[in-house]
């Protein structure tokens, strides 16, 4: 069967749920929080903000982040349908494998996305931030899309840490500031590490499906043990660096502490690892939760840390990126608590045509 062709559904196509479900909604919350991320270290950094810069940086992340969303549902196709045993986070909307929306919607959403976020970059002030936004889109739509198809050649882990993680921030920041601080370059690089060992995790759920259509991810390529060592030497070493320069006071100590209260989960993830959890639907779900809510945490931890710090400091924040960046939190927390709450509920079987359910010993033991 050709990718682009419909799958049957249970469902009638073209609903607005439907494309919903096909947009990922729930993971523009990362995007939100990178921009916020980005816009705090350099208000931490100037004192200053700029609430048009701001609203533009955060229209250009959600336009981004939505192309790559319908890009991938549609180069993704055949993986997704290959793939036995999908999480709440990963193998894709399962919006196309189910034949609730054509391909083609896809496709086509992908390039209105795409050219938003091109009218969105012809408004950026600098040549650099202009070249930037460019490449941070190329690497974006290229993750999944021919002829460079990173993810299929174990790339697209460090592709997806360094456009969202590590260019969105970068980005953010030179909207509002024109400079990067070593501040910032920090931060970045700890997120940046984080991403990469969360899209390890990623594709490790979808490892089946992967390597029975020739996707060679990284994580296909360590395979569950090695990945498993990986990730516990990243995360050890991530919050060594953490403590080392906390105790060098080239690292606020209230940011230190922040970053540190996120350890917690990524040593559930660890342990989950090491105890077979992507084995079983309920536990795989939970351990890519944790993954995925280890980034927000984190970077919403520092953006909090931040103010604080400056406060700390006698030189206060501007109210209105005070404001912003608290009820940003806010929804997220509340987001958060919601979501962490549905997945202690665990999945509900999914009795849809085509769906097997999930077997123990259906994935290598990590």
């Amino acid at each position: 069967m050709s990718p682009t062709e419909p799958t049957g559904g249970s469902a009638a196509p073209g609903t607005l749920a439907a494309f919903l479900q096909l947009a990922r909604v729930k993971f523009l919350f990362q995007s939100m929080m990178v921009t916020g991320f980005g816009v705090t270290l350099a208000v931490h950094a100037s004192g200053g903000f700029s609430l048009s810069w701001y609203l533009l940086t955060l229209g250009f992340a959600w336009s981004t982040h939505l192309m790559t969303h319908f890009c991938n549902e549609y180069f993704d196709l055949e993986a997704d349908r290959a793939n036995p045993s999908p999480t709440s986070w990963t193998g894709g909307s399962r919006t196309l494998v189910d034949g609730l929306l054509s391909p083609t919607v896809s496709l086509a959403s992908a390039f209105v996305t795409l050219f938003a976020g091109f009218a969105l970059t012809a408004a950026m002030p600098t040549p650099a931030t202009r070249l930037l936004a460019v490449a941070l889109m190329a690497l974006a739509w290229f993750y999944t899309a021919p002829p460079l198809r990173l993810n299929y050649h174990a790339l697209g882990e460090v592709t997806c840490a360094g456009v969202l993680y590590g260019m969105g921030p970068v980005l953010a920041a030179l909207l509002q500031s024109g400079s990067l601080s070593p501040l910032l370059l920090w931060c970045t690089a700890h997120v940046c590490v984080l991403q990469v060992l969360r899209c390890l995790i990623m594709n490790l759920a979808d490892i089946e499906g992967d390597r029975l259509v020739g996707k060679h991810t990284l994580a296909s390529a360590l395979g569950p043990r090695s990945l498993t060592r990986l990730y516990a030497v990243g995360q050890g070493v991530l919050y060594a660096g953490v403590l080392v320069l906390a105790a060098a006071g080239e690292l606020p100590l209230v940011v230190a502490v922040a970053q540190l209260a996120c350890a917690p989960a990524g040593l559930h993830v660890l342990h989950a690892l090491r105890t077979g959890a992507m084995v079983e639907r309920r536990r795989a779900d939970n351990v890519t939760f944790w993954a995925s809510m280890q980034l927000p945490l984190t970077t919403c931890g520092t953006m909090v840390a931040l103010l604080a710090d400056l406060s700390l400091r006698d030189s206060p924040a501007p109210a209105p990126w005070v404001a912003i960046a608290v009820g940003t939190t806010v929804v997220f927390a509340w987001w958060l608590t919601r979501t962490a709450l549905a997945a202690r509920r665990g999945p509900v079987a999914d009795a849809r045509p085509g769906r097997p359910a999930p077997v123990e010993g259906q994935a290598e033991r990590a």
